[in-house]
């Protein structure tokens, strides 16, 4: 079972990463936008999750996980499909785009609680911890396949990437359909969706591990999440004079760090106990890391730091999902992974909108530089008022 999980998670997050490059590289590079618009097309690839994760969440508990997913592979496969019929006629614009954005990631919204909800069921013999970690790791690894099969887009071309993309999300229903149906568990059939959603708040609100690393990955989607998609292209195209092939390299070397990081995590799941210690230590990295990229450095130490900077949101996502996972009832699991979905999907688009207008007023460096304190500050105020640092989860 769980390899089946695992082969479905890959055909899903390979095609992420050519999204991942592809999309920047047509607002930025092919038509050449400013800041502002690369910003606003990031966030609108993300704002889908500020209301449909939740969502997603509320649906995956209340109904068939697995057979929800199936519907979902489906539909993630047409927006490629269209943008590649459009760019093959010769139609690429703006809005067009920004349409792709909002279609894609409202599917992508309601598939990732849905698949984190069946991850406890088909971890049974791996442990919960392990398979985390491992999940984790397969996906970061996934995107980096798709970056690394996005490089070629400068001469390539984008069309048969958008179709490789669209063939590999479809062959991955032949996965999800071997999966197991979770077992059935009580749930109010009769509550509202605002009272479902707030239910789910409430149960992290009282958790005292749950809230600080919700929290925490708020500000990662906020403060690391948006200068990452906004501004980073631009620095590869502005400063660095860079494509598609050299936007690929960042990407890469952010995540195949946080594939090494994930995969030690895996090895050393069921020792570890002081996972907050752990997400304080990370999160912490990276904000001295965004700091230095604000110096702009020659491209090499640029795409270095990217790559600790991976290492540390490795160890963040793998420690933070954990948690959750471990600590929430079944009852409101996908629910309370929708909220830590939420903090990278919803406060992305936050961080992204706010990073490309503080780039097109300021610059490059006070769009890295702001992020990084606003992160630190945050931190603080984590550690001093929660028992993050000493708090120990196990499964």
């Amino acid at each position: 079972m769980f390899p089946a999980y695992l082969a479905g998670l890959a055909s899903w997050f390979v095609p992420l990463g050519i999204q991942m490059v592809l999309f920047p590289w047509l607002v930025a590079v092919v038509l050449r936008l400013d800041a502002f618009a690369v910003g606003v097309a990031q966030a609108a690839i993300m704002a889908p999750s500020l209301l449909f994760l939740p969502l997603g969440g509320l649906v995956a508990d209340r109904g068939n996980p697995r057979r929800l997913l199936l519907r979902y592979h489906l539909g993630y496969a047409v927006p490629p499909v269209v943008l590649a019929f459009v760019l093959w006629a010769g139609g690429l614009s703006y809005p067009l785009l920004i349409a792709y954005a909002l279609a894609a990631g409202s599917i992508s919204a309601f598939a990732v609680p849905t698949r984190d909800a069946l991850l406890p069921v088909v971890a049974a013999g791996v442990g919960l911890p392990r398979a985390v970690a491992l999940a984790t790791a397969l996906q970061f690894a996934g995107q980096l396949t798709g970056i690394a099969c996005a490089s070629s887009a400068d001469w390539l071309g984008p069309v048969p990437l958008l179709a490789l993309h669209a063939a590999l999300v479809l062959a991955g229903m032949v996965f999800v359909r071997r999966l197991p149906d979770p077992p059935a568990h009580p749930v109010a059939e009769k509550q509202g969706f605002w009272r479902s959603v707030g239910e789910g708040i409430s149960v992290a609100a009282r958790s005292e591990q749950i809230w600080p690393v919700l929290l925490l990955n708020l500000g990662v989607g906020i403060f690391y999440v948006g200068p990452f998609m906004a501004i980073l292209p631009l620095a590869v195209r502005d400063h660095y004079h860079g494509g598609a092939f050299d936007l690929s390299l960042v990407n890469f070397a952010f995540w195949a760090a946080t594939i090494v990081a994930s995969i030690t995590f895996a090895a050393l799941a069921r020792r570890l106990t002081l996972r907050g210690r752990l997400i304080g230590c990370a999160v912490t990295t990276g904000a001295v890391v965004l700091a230095l990229l604000a110096t702009l450095p020659p491209f090499p130490l640029f795409a270095a730091l990217n790559f600790v900077w991976g290492i540390g949101a490795g160890i963040t996502m793998t420690q933070s999902r954990t948690v959750v996972q471990i600590v929430a009832p079944a009852t409101h699991r996908a629910r309370l992974m929708s909220l830590f979905q939420l903090g990278l999907g919803g406060g992305g688009p936050i961080g992204a909108f706010l990073t490309g207008a503080i780039g097109a007023l300021w610059g490059l460096r006070a769009a890295l530089v702001m992020p990084a304190v606003g992160m630190a500050v945050l931190i603080v105020v984590v550690l001093v008022r929660s028992r993050l640092w000493s708090m120990r989860t196990v499964e």
